[in-house]
């Protein structure tokens, strides 16, 4: 009778209360133990799922011993009727109470244990789990060998994960832990659906949140990796992990058989840990590790010699080693790159090396000829190891110029020396290589020549192509931007470059500009570049940027111009992305641009259809501004990504929490459904080009399509036929085409539209083949259901014997095969046909623009060309000028200079009064000038687009600083078209153009004179009108002119010009007679109120000339004025006789007027200002001063100048009332008064004029 039979049921229930009934137990059996010497005790085997239990044959039971399988070293049965169990180095023996000779309860209590195990651990060896199985004959575990090329096989389901929750609780029976019911849902519901064959020890961190101890229940989750075939990588990344944890990691590697990447950065592990693992590696020659990181944990040189063990011992060789940030020095590197070199199968295998942040800055030889073996390596990282960069290339050279792809040497500087040179083989390295993809050289300090070779070396290789170049942090400067400058444009290979924070400034406009050359730069990084710049030329920078993204064959998707402060600057960047046609991706954070800079985006979002990603936090915006971006993104369809503005958003939160959750929701519905695809209009892509077209090009359409007009009106009228009537005729059909050419790109919208109400072919053939393919997929799982069925008849013949239960899982499988055709057309038709669609109308819109911008310029260049052939083949015939209009020429001669490039203007015609009734040329020429000046280039199509500066930047900016190098401001109402003169004008025109301010003062003043040739014909104004100041001005330069100091006699126009100034005299006493019997209010024509205009401009020229001016005429009255010629001196005294002729009465009014308060003038200056009556108070100032000299008494100075009238200029003239005295103010009011107090100004105002020794006698009474 076998043992089984013996257990009785009172003994199998008292087992069963012992155990529990949670326990769920195999097999029972009746064994005998030797106890002492030849002495033995029954004891009962139990063995459950994953522990065999002993317990006692004795009711009530109790448990003697129990061990769990993974605790069984080695199985033995030399015997048939004996077990031999060798648990943790202790043999327990056991003996069955059945005959000697029947092996069959031993065998059974093996497979038992077999078939447990591997339940279990499906997919792994027997001989891995016990190391020692020795059953003796070996038929006898036939069966059980048959059981394992079951499981091996693959003919018995392992369960989610290769059975990873039955592991965990086997684990957590080994350890004596809780099981986790939710850690064996994660990994077999997440893991398993996401396919991941990664462990991550981060996904279990909830398991601390319940209070629980985290690193205990990590131990049977690790300890579950055993052998475990489904994961191949264990993660284990910045974890604080328990000693105890750790050394279950140690466990997994030593016992895996299928760990392929291992990764415990940043663990705290030390050089001890590094020893245990580089044993665990050595004994387990089965483990197919292939990368290792052990990086961010203090192993130092002595953990870099434990692990180079194992590394040079690995049967297969490693594909990624990261030992960064490790403590190492040229010790522990050397002997890691010894022991990779000693590896035949590293050169073949490693792709990945990283020793960054270790100290190289010893004698690594090792490493160097390592590199310069040929190898594998693809991504080297040397960043901030302190590594002799030339002695790095020199081996690239030799051994890394066919695969290197990515090269890091970031942090690291180029010699101790400033005047090393370069070695060769640092250019010669990037003229070589094959497969560089990444060049990583930030933070390296990088010097002139540095730059320079690799910056040439790139331009030189034609044989790599889509680079990212770093350069940031290296504090290029001047230097660095000239180098950029220059040879930027030349690197054909980059597809990214990274200039950010370089102290680049003003600089970065010229950089910027030569980037917009290269036709390869994909993606660009400017930003921390304008930190320290003076505001005046961030606008420079700005603009260089701006024309970059605006050519029309930009090809830039992505830029950053992050943490650069621009604040309002940042607006013109803001306005060119509405129409920008290139840009995908950008980055504004940090620029403080406020909800102003908001706005600006947000109008650019509402007809932007290429931006993708738009990155905007830390730029002060508050809620205001999100919502102008929230309503812009109803509008807009194509961005997909803006990360949430935490910074802004906090701030908004603590106003208005509410408000500030339901704006940001908004943003991100609208963004959410553009991830979506749907096809959108191109009606407002046509409108919004139609748009840019007309703005850009009507007003000088029509200013040249008017002025051609005009001209072929003028030749017509003169009867001329020298244009030739084909050349009118041509003209004429210019301005048809130019009329027509403002609407051509609505038209060609129409004929785009026209073809699309016929039926777009390319939406026809989506649904045909939405049609097609509806039919191809039906018939696919038709096809489907029937292999399904079939295979289920092979697996399950019996079940599925029956044609009416085929029938009916057939009939069921159908109705759950069908595939709705409305699915089919909206994935195709909608979804990847909005695409297509999308892309042809984008497509037509450029065509559409091409032809329309090309018509035009080609109507714009035509119309030029003919305007100037028509008027140079018109008659060179010209009418008198009027003074006025001579002076108009003579101001604008600048202007029409510049004008004159854009257009030639229309020659004159003879007749004034044509000129009266019909609007000529050149009343339009000045109409141009009233206006904003258009220029005859057009400017391109993408620069046309730009958005002009906001009203709203203008009102919340201060006045900033005018640029340095800008044009001359011109005045828009000051060439307003004026009305024809028939006379000459009532006073001199002064040309304000020819006074300088470093010439000598002698020079050019003739040029103050009006010319004496040109005798006025109508009167002249009195001296004593408000006007006098201007033609005293005249005056007293002629003489000085005249003046034998001068080195010169009298010209011509000095006698003219006194001659003028006599004859306005006797006009003035004339007119002011009719003024006085019969008054009338003074009233400014339009001419005079322009003409005060110009004079106003031309104050400032005089205020600078005054000083100088008067300071030499009364130097050389003091010299010697006194003397005239004889001829001069009858000229004078004629002049004074007429001008004595004045009445008595006159004179005591005049008197009157001039005792009592002077009234103030807005036309005259104060006394010491200007010119005119300003230079007589300065010559009595000075005259007074020469006669301080003289030991004289206030009195008898006095009486001296009563007896001697003529040591003061011509005291005895004396000028005629015009009866305006109560309108003037008094030249000499404000001058210190003597003792007599009385004395008349007149004096003042006459001396001027007699500038003859003798003239004192000319104006007696």
């Amino acid at each position: 009778m076998s043992g089984r039979n013996i257990i009785t049921r009172e003994l199998s229930d008292s087992i069963r209360q012992c155990l529990g009934r949670k326990v769920k137990l195999t097999l029972k059996v009746l064994v005998k133990v030797e106890t002492r010497g030849d002495k033995t005790d029954n004891r009962v085997l139990a063995f459950a799922s994953c522990r065999l239990f002993v317990l006692t044959a004795k009711v009530p039971t109790r448990v003697d011993q129990h061990f769990h399988y993974l605790d069984i070293q080695g199985i033995e049965s030399r015997k048939p009727n004996q077990l031999c169990l060798t648990v943790c180095d202790r043999v327990y023996t056991y003996y069955t109470t059945h005959e000697e000779n029947s092996s069959h309860e031993v065998d059974t209590m093996v497979l038992s244990l077999g078939t447990a195990l591997k339940n279990i651990f499906p997919a792994v060896p027997l001989v891995h789990i016990i190391r020692k199985v020795d059953i003796q004959p070996l038929k006898r575990i036939q069966q059980l060998e048959e059981l394992e090329r079951a499981t091996l096989g693959g003919t018995r389901d392992m369960g989610p994960c290769g059975g990873f929750s039955t592991q965990y609780m086997c684990m957590c029976d080994y350890h004596a832990l809780p099981y986790r019911e939710e850690v064996a849902w994660d990994v077999d519901t997440i893991y398993l659906s996401h396919d991941t064959r990664e462990l991550y020890l981060h996904d279990f961190d909830y398991l601390e949140q319940k209070g629980m101890d985290n690193n205990r229940d990590l131990i049977p989750i690790i300890s579950a990796l055993e052998y475990n075939t489904w994961f191949r990588k264990l993660r284990a990344s910045h974890s604080k992990l328990s000693h105890e944890a750790i050394e279950r990691i140690l466990h997994v590697v030593s016992k895996s058989l299928s760990l392929e990447e291992v990764y415990l950065d940043n663990i705290g592990a030390k050089a001890e840990f590094a020893n245990k693992l580089s044993l665990a590696l050595l004994s387990n020659s089965n483990i197919p590790l292939q990368k290792l990181d052990l990086s961010h944990n203090p192993l130092e040189d002595k953990g870099a010699i434990h692990i180079s063990n194992p590394i040079g011992r690995q049967a297969k060789g490693l594909s990624h080693l990261n030992l960064s940030h490790c403590g190492l020095t040229g010790k522990g590197v050397n002997m890691l790159a010894h022991s990779l070199s000693v590896n035949k199968y590293m050169c073949q295998t490693l792709t990945f090396l990283s020793l960054a942040g270790n100290s190289l800055r010893d004698d690594v030889n090792n490493l160097y000829n390592f590199l310069a073996q040929p190898n594998a390596l693809k991504t080297l990282d040397l960043s901030a190891t302190e590594c002799a960069i030339d002695a790095v290339f020199g081996a690239l050279l030799r051994g890394c110029t066919s695969s290197l792809a990515n090269l890091i040497l970031s942090r690291n500087s180029f010699g101790s020396k400033k005047t090393r040179e370069m070695l060769p083989s640092f250019k010669q390295y990037f003229t070589s290589t094959l497969a560089l993809k990444t060049l990583t050289l930030s933070q390296c300090k990088l010097p002139a020549d540095a730059l320079k070779n690799v910056l040439l070396g790139l331009a030189c290789n034609e044989n790599i192509s889509e680079v990212d170049l770093d350069l940031s942090s290296n504090q290029l400067s001047a230097t660095g931007a000239q180098i950029l400058e220059s040879c930027i444009h030349g690197v054909r290979c980059l597809a990214a470059l990274d200039i950010s924070d370089n102290g680049l400034e003003t600089q970065l406009g010229p950089v910027v500009a030569a980037i917009s050359k290269n036709k390869s730069i994909k993606k660009l990084n400017i930003g921390r570049n304008l930190n320290n710049i003076k505001s005046k030329h961030v606008y420079h920078v700005m603009e260089s940027v701006v024309q970059m993204i605006q050519e029309e064959d930009c090809v830039l998707e992505s830029l950053s111009i992050n943490d650069s402060r621009l604040k309002t600057d940042l607006h013109n960047l803001l306005n060119a992305l509405g129409s920008n046609h290139c840009l995908q991706s950008l980055d504004i954070s940090g620029n403080y641009m406020s909800d102003s800079g908001a706005r600006l985006l947000a109008k650019a979002l509402q007809i932007n259809s290429k931006l993708q990603y738009i990155s905007y936090d830390r730029n002060n915006v508050t809620l205001q501004g999100y919502s102008d971006i929230a309503y812009a993104l109803q509008s807009n369809y194509s961005v997909k990504f803006m990360p949430f503005p935490v910074h802004d958003a906090m701030l908004c939160m603590k106003t208005a929490p509410e408000r500030t959750e339901n704006i940001m929701r908004r943003i991100q519905d609208t963004l959410y459904r553009n991830v979506s695809p749907m096809k959108y209009s191109n009606g407002q892509a046509f409108r919004l080009q139609q748009g840019f077209l007309l703005s850009s090009t009507q007003q000088q359409v029509d200013r040249l399509v008017l002025q051609t007009g005009e001209v072929v009106r003028t030749i017509r009228r003169s009867g001329s036929d020298l244009g030739g009537s084909n050349s009118i005729q041509w003209a004429e059909g210019l301005i048809t085409d130019a009329d027509s050419s403002k609407q051509l790109i609505t038209h060609l919208h129409d004929v785009v539209l026209r073809r699309d109400e016929a039926g777009n072919p390319i939406e026809t053939k989506l649904h045909q083949l939405s049609a097609d393919l509806h039919a191809v997929i039906t018939n696919y799982l038709q096809d489907t259901v029937e292999s399904m069925v079939r295979s289920a008849q092979d697996k399950c013949p019996n079940v599925l014997s029956e044609e009416k239960v085929v029938n009916d899982v057939r009939a069921a499988c159908l109705a759950k095969s069908q595939l709705s055709s409305e699915l089919v057309e909206s994935a195709i038709v909608e979804q990847a046909g909005s695409v297509i669609l999308n892309k042809v109308n984008e497509v037509n819109l450029a065509i559409a623009s091409t032809v329309s911008d090309r018509v035009i310029d080609e109507v714009v260049e035509s119309l030029s060309k003919t305007c100037k052939n028509l008027q140079s083949g018109e008659g060179p015939r010209k009418r008198a000028s009027t003074g006025t209009e001579m002076g108009s020429r003579e101001r604008g001669s600048s202007e029409s200079s510049s004008r004159s490039e854009r257009s030639d203007t229309v020659s004159q015609g003879d007749d004034t009064t044509s000129q009266k009734s019909d609007p000529s040329p050149l009343k339009l020429e000045y109409l141009n000038l009233a206006t904003p000046q258009l220029a005859s280039k057009r400017k391109s199509l993408h620069g046309r687009k730009l958005r002009p500066q906001s009203v709203v930047a203008e009102s919340l900016d201060s006045v900033s600083e005018l640029p340095s190098s800008c044009g001359q401001l011109q005045h828009l109402g000051k060439a307003r078209p004026r009305r024809v003169k028939t006379r000459a004008p009532t006073r001199p025109m002064g040309r304000a153009d020819l006074v300088e301010e470093d010439h000598d003062i002698s020079e050019g003043v003739d040029t103050f004179f009006r010319p004496g040739s040109s005798t006025p014909t109508t009167p002249l104004i009195s001296p004593d009108s408000e006007n006098s100041p201007r033609l005293l001005k005249y005056g007293s330069t002629s003489s000085v002119e005249s003046s034998p100091h001068t080195g010169g006699g009298r010209t011509g126009s000095e006698r003219g010009s006194i001659e003028s100034l006599t004859r306005s005299d006797s006009l003035a006493r004339s007119e002011s007679d009719v003024t006085r019997d019969s008054p009338r209010p003074r009233t400014k024509s339009r001419d005079t109120e322009e003409e005060d205009e110009e004079e106003e401009e031309e104050q400032s020229m005089e205020e600078k000339s005054s000083r100088s001016v008067s300071s030499l005429i009364g130097k050389l009255a003091s010299e010697g004025v006194l003397k005239r010629s004889p001829d001069m001196s009858a000229r004078k005294a004629s002049t004074s006789s007429n001008i004595s002729s004045m009445d008595d009465k006159s004179r005591s009014e005049e008197d009157c007027k001039e005792d009592s308060p002077p009234r103030k003038m807005a036309g005259l200056p104060k006394i010491g200002v200007g010119i005119g009556g300003n230079i007589l108070a300065e010559m009595k100032m000075m005259q007074e001063k020469r006669t301080s000299f003289l030991p004289k008494d206030d009195d008898r100075d006095k009486e001296e100048k009563k007896d001697n009238p003529s040591s003061s200029l011509l005291a005895s003239v004396r000028l005629r009332s015009t009866g305006l005295a109560d309108s003037l103010k008094s030249p000499t009011n404000g001058f210190p008064r003597g003792s007599s107090g009385n004395k008349s100004p007149n004096c003042n105002r006459d001396s001027c004029i007699d500038t003859t020794g003798t003239g004192g006698d000319l104006g007696g009474r």
